[in-house]
């Protein structure tokens, strides 16, 4: 709800340009949080660290509406992207921390499910208030406040005691490097649809209903997608499904440039979201079978970290190019983004090791 709020406020205020920074910064923080992960999930704990984190993201995106200038918005989003990225580096240790590799795309595949629901839901909430307004402000900070609680309730259980150790990008590479690669492109068309979908909605004449029934259906379809391909990852392997996701977004990016009725716009934003957001669940859980269970935590602040930096380059890279270009690139950045992604899926083969197997970052502690 955050990203469609500010994007539409920040259309109004800032030039394309200076959207695209705004946005930028957000995965500016984005990337700096991982490099602490290890660090402070091993000293405070997953808990601790989650619940901080939140209270710092409802608090970065409560003050925006007081603050509406772009040196404000850019440090404001800086926060906010390293609270989050920290908490997602929590999150998914912990997660990946639980499950065997034979299960492991399905499970982590339910995680985003539940995750893309509750961004699904998320749009709908734009019809309560118009984005001029401070209300939606208000209500995404009350929401990251909601998401606390259930830390609380799951105080008693425990992620993995495994110390946490360093595994740095080079050896995520060299491990896993279609996962890595594919982490990346991940976070570029994960960054360009979510930061200016809702800008290009607008500009093509979607009033604020549309912007959140445009950006519904981008999100809403990628939720359908989850589950089928991280199960379809643990049966075919995830090469096959991550090739598949990025051909099926090529093809979807080039049947939005040919669009011309609000239908068919819809149809083509619905199809583009089922191919770009299963890619990361895929992505993660390929690079996850492939260490041990003490690099978890280092693996998932690496995987944060290289989704945080295609991140960083969309926003930046969709600005300059509508703003060269106009509203209609944005659907042909999509569609060169995943075509690259393609390529080089292909042309990297498979990784060192099968999928089922995991190979030691260290010895046993």
């Amino acid at each position: 709800m955050q990203t469609d709020v500010i994007g539409l406020r920040a259309d109004t205020a800032f030039s394309s340009i200076m959207v695209g920074l705004m946005m930028a910064a957000y995965y500016l923080g984005y990337c700096a949080g991982p490099m602490l992960g290890h660090l402070v999930i091993g000293r405070v704990g997953h808990h601790a660290t989650i619940g901080i984190c939140v209270v710092m993201a409802a608090g970065a995106i409560l003050l925006q509406p007081f603050f509406v200038t772009v040196p404000a918005w850019i440090a404001l989003r800086v926060v906010s992207g390293f609270a989050l990225s920290l908490c997602y580096v929590a999150i998914e240790s912990w997660i990946h921390g639980s499950v065997t590799n034979l299960l492991r795309g399905r499970v982590f595949s339910i995680y985003m499910c539940v995750q893309i629901i509750g961004m699904t839901l998320a749009q709908w909430l734009l019809y309560l208030a118009g984005a001029e307004s401070v209300g939606p402000f208000v209500l995404s900070a009350g929401l990251f406040l909601l998401a606390a609680l259930p830390i609380l309730v799951a105080y008693r259980t425990h992620p993995s005691d495994v110390p946490p150790r360093p595994l740095n990008i080079a050896k995520l590479f060299r491990y896993s490097p279609l996962g890595a690669t594919a982490t990346v492109f991940a976070g570029l068309s994960w960054a360009i649809l979510f930061t200016f979908g809702p800008v290009c909605a607008k500009r093509l004449g979607f009033d604020v209903s549309g912007v959140g029934l445009f950006m519904a259906l981008a999100v809403g379809s990628g939720g359908l997608l989850q589950l089928p391909a991280g199960w379809l990852s643990d049966v075919i392997g995830r090469r096959h499904v991550i090739a598949l996701l990025l051909g099926a977004g090529a093809v979807a990016g080039v049947f939005g440039m040919i669009a011309s009725s609000r239908t068919t716009i819809l149809v083509a934003i619905a199809l583009e979201g089922a191919a770009v957001f299963p890619i990361y669940a895929v992505a993660a859980a390929q690079v996850n079978d492939c260490i041990s269970q003490a690099a978890r935590v280092a693996a998932a602040a690496g995987l944060v970290l290289l989704f945080g930096l295609g991140s960083l380059l969309g926003p930046v890279l969709c600005g300059w190019v509508m703003a060269w270009f106009g509203t209609d690139a944005f659907f042909a950045l999509m569609a060169g983004t995943m075509t690259a992604g393609f390529a080089l899926t292909l042309a990297l083969g498979r990784d060192p090791v099968e999928p089922v197997r995991a190979i030691e970052v260290g010895p046993h502690p």
